[in-house]
Order: structure tokens, then C-alpha cells, then sequence
């Protein structure tokens, strides 16, 4: 007899339909979709309910029509807008300031500054002491920077 029910049980089991939502619209699946689709979901609603225990916060749950939460995370790594145009007119001013000095001048900061050559190299390339190189240089960043104060 109970060979019997479990037969019966078994054949309206697999007679049975499953069928999930799927954007508002019910759609049929085999069984092992169905349960793991299911299984799925309450393993997602589990997740959710820890997350809300430990008090973890979503920034996306301060999306609105126009603006997604995390724009409102500050961007810690790029260089703010301000900087990056003080940045700009700061440069912009050395370059002016840098043309009002003599030829002798530049030729001096281009070598140390923009080649990156060290005051011995200028030494054995020149024949000029490292002491005064290093004197001049001391002297031509003092003008410069009496002219960007200005």
C-alpha cells in the first residue's frame, strides 16, 4: 500500500509545473531550475538579512533618478580640480618667468632642471667650478622666485 501512495506521489511530482518570474512574467523551467533558482534567492535574502544585522551600508540605497549613491563618494586618489588648475597657472607663470632670465641663466636651469643633469657633470662639461654652479643656481632660483612672487 505505501509502495502504492509513494508511486501516486511520485507521478504527480513529476506532473507537477514549475515556473518562475521572470520580469513581471511567469516562465516554465524544469525542476532542477525551479530549486536552484530558489535556493539561489534564499541564499540572496539570507545574505541581505546578515548585511543588515552587521549594519552593513549600500551606497546604492541612496540612488535617485539622477545621481547613483556612490557619486557621492569623495575621490581620494585623483587630484582635486582646484589643485590641478593652481597647478596649471603656477607652471604657466614659471615659463613666463623663466624667459625673462639671460640666455646664460636658462641654459643653466635647462641643464639641471629639464635634463637632469647633476652640477659635476656641468663641471667637467663646462670647465665652470661645482661651487659656482651651484652659487649661480642658488642665485637664478632666489630671481626666480622674487618674480613669481610678484
Amino acid at each position: 500500500m505505501k509502495s502504492i501512495k509513494r508511486d501516486t506521489q511520485r507521478q504527480r511530482e513529476s506532473k507537477k509545473k514549475y515556473q518562475i518570474k521572470v520580469q513581471g512574467q511567469l516562465v516554465p523551467v524544469s525542476e532542477e531550475v525551479y530549486f536552484t533558482y530558489h535556493r539561489m534567492k534564499r541564499r540572496e535574502t539570507y545574505l541581505e538579512e546578515r548585511d543588515t544585522a552587521n549594519g552593513v551600508f549600500y551606497y546604492s540605497a541612496m540612488d535617485t533618478a539622477e545621481t547613483t549613491g556612490e557619486d557621492g563618494i569623495p575621490d581620494l586618489v585623483s587630484p582635486r580640480v582646484e589643485d590641478v588648475v593652481m597647478d596649471k597657472l603656477i607652471t604657466e607663470k614659471l615659463h613666463r618667468c623663466l624667459a625673462q632670465l639671460s640666455k646664460e641663466e636658462q641654459a643653466l636651469i635647462f641643464a639641471l632642471y629639464f635634463q637632469g643633469k647633476s652640477q659635476s657633470e656641468l663641471e667637467r662639461e663646462t670647465g665652470i667650478k661645482q661651487q659656482t654652479i651651484s652659487y649661480r643656481e642658488r642665485q637664478i632660483r632666489l630671481k626666480l622666485k622674487k618674480m613669481i612672487e610678484k
